[in-house]
C-alpha cells in the first residue's frame, strides 16, 4: 500500500498565498524588443492583489528549451552568449504596489557602435520580497518559514540589421478526446535567421463539405534566435470537432512589433485515420 503525507492545513494555505502573489502582478506587454530606430522602451506593472507588494528587479540569463521553457545560465557561464543587458538601463529598481496601483518602468539602450548584426536578450527579473508584517510573525516565532521565491521574468531582446527570420512547419499532429470532448494540435517549427519571431499560432480546421473553423490557438509564441527547431502544444479552444477526413490551416503569425509578419501558413491534409482519438 501506498503512503500518502498530507500536508498540515496551515501549510497547504500560506503555500496557496504563495501562488496567489504570483497571480497578482499584472506585467505588459510580456515582451520587449527594440528594433534598429528604438532606444527606450516601458513596462506597466499592476498589482491586482488586494494586499501590498514589492518586487525587485535584476537581470537573468536564460537559454530557451526547444520544447518550451528556459534554463537558466549561471553568470560565470554566461561570457560568450549574446546579452542584451550589457546594453541596458532600467529604473526604478524597487517598487511596492498597493492594491490596484500601477507603476511603469522604463528601460533605455545604448547601442554600441560596432554592435554586430543579431539578436541580444536578456531577462528582466520582478523577485517578491517578503511581506514585513510575516518577517515579523516569523521573527515572534508565530509563524513558519517557507524558502519559496516568487519571481516573474519579461524577455528583452535587442535587434541589429535587417530583419531576418524565416519559420517552417515541419510536422503537425491532431488528437481528439471524446471523453472529454477536446482534443490538441502539436506542431513542429523550424527557423532561420539571425532573428527571433514572435505571434500567435493559430490552427483552423475544415472538414471535407463543410466551413473553416478555429479549433486551437497558442498566443505570444516566442520562437527564440539561439533554437532551430522547437516543439510546442496549441490550446484547444472548445470547438465542436468530429473525426473525419478535411484539412487542417497552421498560421503563424507575428502580434505588436510584429504584427506584420506572417512566418506560417499552411494547409495539411488529414485522413481520418490521421487523427489520433485517445480514449481515457
Amino acid at each position: 500500500m501506498k503512503k500518502i503525507t498530507t500536508l498540515p492545513f496551515f501549510l497547504v494555505l500560506m503555500l496557496f498565498a504563495a501562488f496567489d502573489t504570483a497571480a497578482n502582478l499584472l506585467i505588459y506587454p510580456v515582451r520587449v524588443s527594440f528594433d534598429d530606430t528604438e532606444r527606450t522602451a516601458e513596462l506597466s506593472l499592476t498589482n491586482t492583489s488586494q494586499t501590498t507588494n514589492t518586487y525587485r528587479l535584476s537581470w537573468r540569463e536564460n537559454i530557451a528549451l526547444p520544447d518550451g521553457g528556459y534554463e537558466v545560465v549561471k553568470k560565470e557561464d554566461a561570457g560568450g552568449l549574446p546579452l542584451a543587458s550589457p546594453m541596458l538601463r532600467f529604473a526604478p529598481r524597487q517598487v511596492t504596489l498597493k492594491p490596484g496601483e500601477r507603476q511603469t518602468i522604463k528601460v533605455a539602450l545604448r547601442r554600441p557602435r560596432d554592435l554586430a548584426a543579431g539578436e541580444y536578450r536578456s531577462h528582466l527579473l520582478f523577485k517578491a520580497l517578503p511581506n514585513p508584517k510575516d518577517e515579523e510573525r516569523k521573527k515572534a516565532g508565530t509563524s513558519m518559514q517557507i524558502n519559496m521565491t516568487v519571481s516573474f521574468a519579461v524577455p528583452v531582446s535587442v535587434q541589429q540589421g535587417n530583419y531576418d527570420s524565416t519559420v517552417a512547419l515541419e510536422e503537425t499532429t491532431l488528437a481528439y478526446y471524446p471523453d472529454k470532448e477536446s482534443g490538441s494540435v502539436s506542431v513542429r517549427m523550424s527557423r532561420q535567421g539571425l532573428h527571433s519571431s514572435s505571434g500567435d499560432i493559430s490552427a483552423f480546421w475544415t472538414p471535407d463539405g463543410g466551413k473553416e473553423k478555429l479549433i486551437a490557438k497558442r498566443a505570444d509564441f516566442n520562437f527564440w534566435a539561439e533554437l532551430d527547431e522547437v516543439n510546442t502544444q496549441l490550446v484547444w479552444a472548445k470547438a465542436d470537432f468530429e473525426p473525419q477526413d478535411g484539412q487542417l490551416r497552421i498560421v503563424y503569425e507575428g502580434v505588436r512589433d510584429f504584427q506584420d509578419k506572417v512566418y506560417i501558413d499552411e494547409t495539411v491534409r488529414f485522413k481520418k485515420s490521421d487523427i489520433d482519438v485517445i480514449s481515457q
